[in-house]
């Protein structure tokens, strides 16, 4: 099975009862690095509930599916972390090692293993609803002889169950 099939599979079949909140992304690419384009981004996240309380910060399992205009995707799983701040403010960020494919994927990021890191910055518009902007980089960690990363930037809506 491939590995975006099996991740996709997996979020798909995560009932929203056992998921906190769901997250939805758009944005662009601002750094694709050398011989790459930019690309427009879409991205769906499940966050569990916490399992696991750092200080005020609430950490959380999470999987996501990045999917970009120019037929890449990435999809993976890691830790989520929320901390909130005073007037309903939020600052969000998670780590999520994953699987980058789709048009000669490899050659842009070096290899399939990417790892996605994610810092936020949001509001709550009520007790189920936030909106955020984050930045993201998506970057083998020097596992492969070539890595020259990927930054992103994205307004995201976030649902609460």
């Amino acid at each position: 099975m491939r590995p975006t099939f099996a991740a996709l599979t997996v979020l798909l079949l995560a009932s929203p009862a056992a998921a906190t909140d769901l997250v939805f992304g758009f944005g662009t690419t601002v750094d694709s690095g050398p011989g790459s384009s930019e690309s427009s981004i879409i991205q769906l996240e499940l966050h569990s509930d916490p399992i696991w309380h750092l200080g005020r910060a609430d950490l959380a399992l999470a999987g996501a599916i990045d999917l970009h205009d120019n037929g890449e995707y990435w999809a993976g799983g890691g830790l989520a972390a929320l901390w909130p701040m005073p007037k309903r403010y939020f600052i969000e960020a998670s780590v999520m090692p994953g699987y980058f494919g789709g048009n000669n994927s490899q050659a842009d990021l070096g290899s399939h293993f990417e790892i996605r890191s994610l810092l936020g910055f949001g509001r709550q518009i009520n007790d189920r609803l936030s909106l955020s902007l984050a930045v993201t980089h998506k970057s083998n960690a020097g596992t492969a002889n070539s890595n020259p990363g990927v930054n992103m930037i994205e307004l995201r809506t976030r649902w609460r169950f």
